[in-house]
């Protein structure tokens, strides 16, 4: 953004007084003549203006802000001027924004930049209806940009006007020449139309542009095999073996399509001979693997899904194909790594974690690699050992959050309150001040584990700086307030707090419930019941007990 203005001011610069002056009188008829100004004003105007464009490029809003309404109290129809505060505003999030960019666009219909900045104002304001004709406008005034084309052919597609959105994207098509991105999406809405074969035509003009390019075979392919086009698919990946035939992608297409078709021997021997060529870098072997990975998991866990087979998935194949990468790439954390995905996608959480040590001793410096490790960590039952190595991260990486929230995940089923709350300590002196969602969430945690050591007073203050982190914390509010009720507290404030959480989210049964039973204890059995009822409701076929005894109790109160 602030390169943007950069540039405007500049073009601008040279011409501000003269367009002021050469537009008196040429308004737009739905603005107001504008009216002519003393040579000591047009001066008056020039330096607030000019000082206004120094103090916003200095990152100074406010003074930048003061000093171009003093300008616009000189000259209130000035469209640089109106530009400029209407961009201060935005920034600021102030709605005024709209009525300045509006105006500046009227006074000078010809400047691309104003256009552009109020069609994008009305397109972040969901408001299609008005973006769109401005787009539109821009596009004809200035058929070289490429921003307003870009633009309709989103706006088009948000309001299903499939066929303006093709018409669009042909114009782009012939401003940027074919490119595959463009094609997937006529592809994409010419399917939508029902049109397949003008949609898969669209690759064939995208591969006879570049005969030679096997990437753009390769998308046709797989698009095929997604939509069920198996032969049409193995004469792609065939016509692409001609042109290439050593090409590690066009291995793994072929090998999802031996897989599809029920040859696995054929698909891992394909994968096996790509992981094991010495011209592909360790990057392009891991997306190979990847790739071959999350196909295969998918199509055995659909055929047991289809089976009704609840036995693990083992694919004793898939650790041979590991074995083979890092026997080439002993030192690259990344095979570890995904090695350690896969094993814990298929739940043998210690063969993950011992893979995942492997990543984290050859590079301890990345942070993600010890937060996927104590992930590991937290699947078994070994809290001494969590607890061991989230302190060995911290050893590398003291400001890491998820080592903090490990220890104290570890330290709760110690059931060592003290050190839970210290290691809560430690995760929101690291948390950095603007992260105020993740401060309340933890203040509450902490007012809960305090709520059951019966120290009520410390539960409370650990629920008032949640509340004050984010006043909308909807488990801290329903928390608060039903441990009000039990200990005898403000009543008041409760149903306040308990409104609010129910508010946002009436789905919940035990906020319900809280409501509900604050009401009880006011004595308004009639809305107690009404609000149960609806606890009730959302707790599905088995309620808890809790809820179950609260019904009870005001049942009677009730006399039913």
């Amino acid at each position: 953004m602030k390169r943007l203005l950069i540039l405007c001011c500049v073009a601008l610069l040279p011409l501000v007084a003269m367009a002021r002056r050469s537009s008196r009188g040429k308004v737009s008829a739905n603005a107001t003549v504008r009216p002519a100004l003393s040579e000591r004003e047009t001066l008056a105007f020039d330096s607030l203006y000019f000082e206004a464009l120094a103090l916003n490029l200095q990152e100074r809003s406010a003074d930048a802000f003061a000093r171009v309404n003093e300008a616009l109290a000189i000259d209130s129809l000035s469209a640089p001027a109106l530009f400029l505060r209407s961009r201060l505003y935005t920034l600021a999030n102030n709605p005024n924004g709209l009525h300045d960019a509006e105006l500046a666009a009227r006074i000078d219909t010809a400047n691309y930049w104003y256009g552009s900045f109020l069609a994008d104002l009305y397109m972040q304001r969901g408001r299609f209806d008005l973006a769109i004709p401005c787009y539109e406008r821009l596009a004809r005034l200035f058929p070289k940009k490429r921003e307003p084309n870009y633009n309709l052919a989103e706006l088009y597609l948000r309001i299903d006007s499939l066929d303006k959105c093709l018409a669009v994207l042909d114009q782009i098509e012939q401003l940027d020449g074919m490119n595959p991105h463009l094609t997937l999406q006529k592809f994409y809405i010419l399917r939508e139309q029902g049109k397949t074969d003008a949609a898969f035509e669209e690759y064939g003009k995208l591969i006879r542009r570049y005969p030679y390019d096997i990437s753009h075979r390769l998308q046709l392919g797989d698009l095929q095999m997604k939509n069920g086009m198996i032969p049409q698919a193995k004469a792609t990946y065939d016509e692409a073996a001609k042109i290439d035939p050593d090409n590690a992608y066009l291995w793994i297409a072929q090998s999802n399509y031996y897989s599809i078709t029920g040859n696995q021997p054929a698909a891992d021997s394909l994968v096996q001979n790509a992981l094991m060529n010495v011209n592909l870098d360790i990057e392009t072997k891991i997306n190979i693997l990847r790739e071959y990975l999350k196909t295969t998991l998918a199509k055995v866990a659909k055929e047991k899904s289809v089976a009704n087979d609840t036995t693990d998935i083992d694919l004793p194949g898939v650790d041979s194909l590991f074995l083979t990468v890092a026997a080439m790439h002993p030192t690259a954390p990344e095979v570890y790594e995904l090695h350690s995905s896969y094993l814990s996608a298929i739940g043998r959480d210690s063969l993950a974690l011992v893979q995942m040590r492997f990543a984290v001793d050859l590079k301890p410096s990345d942070e993600d690699y010890w937060g996927q490790l104590l992930a590991c960590a937290a699947q078994l039952d070994d809290y001494d050992r969590i607890l061991s190595l989230a302190n060995e991260a911290l050893q590398h990486h003291p400001k890491s959050v998820t080592a903090f929230m490990t220890k104290a995940y570890a330290y709760v089923h110690k059931e060592q309150s003290d050190s839970v709350l210290a290691a809560y300590e430690g995760a929101l002196a690291v948390i950095p001040p603007t992260e105020k969602m993740r401060q309340s969430h933890i203040y509450g945690l902490m007012g809960d584990i305090c709520h059951e050591q019966n120290r009520r007073e410390q539960s409370y203050t650990y629920y008032d700086k949640a509340l004050e982190c984010n006043a909308q914390n909807t488990s801290v509010l329903n928390n608060y307030a039903y441990f009000l009720c039990l200990d005898g507290g403000d009543l008041n404030k409760a149903e306040k707090m308990a409104a609010q959480a129910v508010k946002q989210r009436p789905d919940v049964a035990s906020y319900l419930d809280t409501y509900a039973w604050i009401f009880y204890l006011q004595g308004n059995y009639t809305l107690a019941k009404f609000y149960q009822q609806q606890a009730i409701e959302k707790s599905g076929e088995n309620p808890p007990d809790e809820i179950l005894l609260h019904y009870e109790a005001i049942l009677k109160a009730n006399n039913e």
